[in-house]
């Protein structure tokens, strides 16, 4: 600014004045929780089918209105558009860069071109047990609707872990809770506090094959065998791919939701009513460009997405390497054997093409075809591309994006709610002085911690040298 105009402006005056820009434009977060449930109800109104629930905290009488609590949300064309995406939802929380205590929860899926589909928002207080259990809740009665065969993945957070546990759609036999791998490694090396075994554990977490995870986990145990204990007392199937099963679909962490989180990184500065315009906004523009994607592939032909053609297109060029022994016509399965290359390959995989499954595990994982198995298709003379899921297919993916929104019109047209809502006053508000934090603070997860890699390598390094010396 000095450079520009010659003025000096003091750094609190310029917060100042960006804090008036933004309420003149926007409003308090006070006057804004007043406009929300006007405003809910307008995109509910042009938008029928979309979903709103409340949980207030009390009724005032003195003032003869609602005190915020919960507000959940999902777009009509969001829920519609789940059902052809795979079965797995990534659930994430952060919070809001305003002066009250506020978080969004924010739950995502994964269609057939490995992209994001954001689906259900809601705002609450604190990720507690009470609000966890609330959110689950709405997101089985209004989303998940009796689906089986779902898989939630999440961080380790007690309260949401405990209502995961009481509700009907995470748990067997309906479908599985699944731990992010990041967050495994993140509590994993803040108790061992090793960036070397941090590095294994995530390998552990992602390898496919129960051999090579079984390989790793013993090389944690010489190096640290407290190391080893902690992992080892963690449920397998909840943070490993090599004991998943398939449910992960081959996603480890809450990525999906994350991104969606920096994304709206911006908006969570504004108050909740510009909060939910931004979900709204951010989310027409995700189907109107995936929409335009969509008729492209159709255009071209294709069978399957982009990404699942890739990924077969791959597999199949590598396939041509393998050599095939069969076995059993009835179950049409074989073994195979990967081609010596350097230090790698000469490895031998089990597959069962009845079973769709290999001992790779990520036929398993993707749904797609690995090169194994299509190997061993073309050996039993089995067309492999008729056996890759369904979600995949470029039709899936338009039916994903095939519903439209209607855009909201100005707020003369909308109807008076049948409530009326102010900001509950228990909340707690940001005392630390200076500007409120807008970036999350950084933890290991964060870091790049290459230098305390090297270091690591380079103690190895010595050590080894130490040990050849006669």
């Amino acid at each position: 600014m000095k450079d520009q105009t010659g003025y000096d402006v003091p750094y609190q005056k310029a917060w100042y004045s960006l804090k008036m820009a933004r309420e003149i434009v926007y409003g308090t977060w006070e006057s804004s929780v007043q406009k929300l449930p006007a405003y809910l109800g307008a995109i509910q109104k042009y938008n029928p089918g979309t979903i709103v629930e409340w949980k207030h905290e009390g009724f005032q009488a003195s003032t003869g209105k609602y005190a915020m609590g919960y507000v959940f949300w999902a777009f009509k064309p969001c829920i519609d558009g789940f059902q052809f995406c795979r079965n797995i939802i990534s659930v994430d929380d952060t919070h809001l860069y305003t002066k009250y205590k506020y978080k969004l929860l924010i739950v995502a899926a994964m269609d057939g071109n490995q992209q994001v589909l954001p689906f259900a928002f809601a705002v609450v207080d604190e990720e507690t047990y009470p609000s966890s259990k609330w959110f689950l809740q709405q997101l089985s009665r209004h989303v998940i609707r009796g689906r089986r065969g779902m898989c939630l993945i999440s961080d380790r957070h007690g309260g949401l872990i405990k209502a995961v546990r009481e509700g009907p759609d995470f748990v067997s036999p309906h479908g599985v809770h699944r731990y992010c791998l990041r967050h495994v490694c993140s509590n994993f090396n803040s108790t061992i506090k090793n960036v070397v075994l941090k590095d294994l554990c995530w390998q552990a977490g992602s390898e496919y094959q129960l051999k090579k995870f079984n390989r790793i986990m013993e090389e944690i145990k010489k190096h640290d065998v407290k190391a080893f204990a902690y992992l080892d007392q963690i449920n397998k199937e909840k943070w490993t791919a090599s004991h998943d099963g398939g449910w992960r679909c081959g996603i480890l962490t809450t990525n999906m939701s994350e991104c969606i989180n920096g994304v709206l990184k911006g908006a969570r500065r504004l108050p909740v009513s510009a909060l939910v315009e931004i979900t709204l906004e951010r989310t027409v523009h995700y189907f109107h460009v995936r929409a335009i994607k969509g008729k492209k592939m159709l255009q071209n032909n294709q069978l399957w997405t982009d990404f699942a053609c890739k990924m077969f297109i791959s597999w199949q060029q590598k396939a041509v390497e393998h050599t095939v022994t069969k076995y059993s016509h009835a179950q049409q399965s074989a073994s195979m054997q990967t081609r010596r290359q350097g230090r790698r390959g000469m490895n031998t995989h089990v597959v069962k093409i009845a079973n769709r499954e290999c001992s790779c595990g990520k036929w398993n994982q993707f749904g797609i075809p690995c090169s194994h198995a299509q190997k061993v298709c073309g050996a039993y003379n089995i067309s492999a591309a008729s056996i890759v899921k369904n979600y995949y297919d470029v039709m899936a993916y338009n039916n994903t994006y095939s519903k439209h929104f209607e855009p909201v019109q100005s707020k003369d047209y909308w109807d008076d709610p049948n409530f009326q809502l102010v900001h509950d006053p228990t909340i707690r508000t940001v005392t630390h002085p200076g500007r409120n934090q807008t970036t999350r603070i950084h933890n290991e997860m964060d870091w790049r911690q290459t230098r305390a890699r090297q270091e690591a390598q380079q103690q190895q390094g010595d050590s080894s040298i130490q040990e050849n010396v006669p």
